[in-house]
């Protein structure tokens, strides 16, 4: 049976019309949940134990040279 002309163009026009709003709807959907998911993410570095203090590293004896005119 061959295809009815309009039926090609509906076809055609929705494909046209409808994917790309469900592209829109899908990316809407995942920045959403994205952005749901980032404040939990947040609070857990609230939480952690404060950080330790800073090690100098070893003690390293200073052999200067005396001062002149000393």
């Amino acid at each position: 049976m061959p295809f009815v002309p309009i039926a090609t163009f509906l076809a055609g026009s929705l494909l046209t019309l409808l994917l790309p709003i469900a592209l829109l709807i899908a990316l809407v959907v995942w920045y959403w949940q994205f952005s749901v998911r980032v404040p939990e993410t947040a609070d857990v570095a609230e939480h952690r134990a404060e950080p330790a203090a800073a090690n100098p590293g070893p003690s390293v004896p200073e052999d200067l040279p005396p001062e002149p005119g000393v």
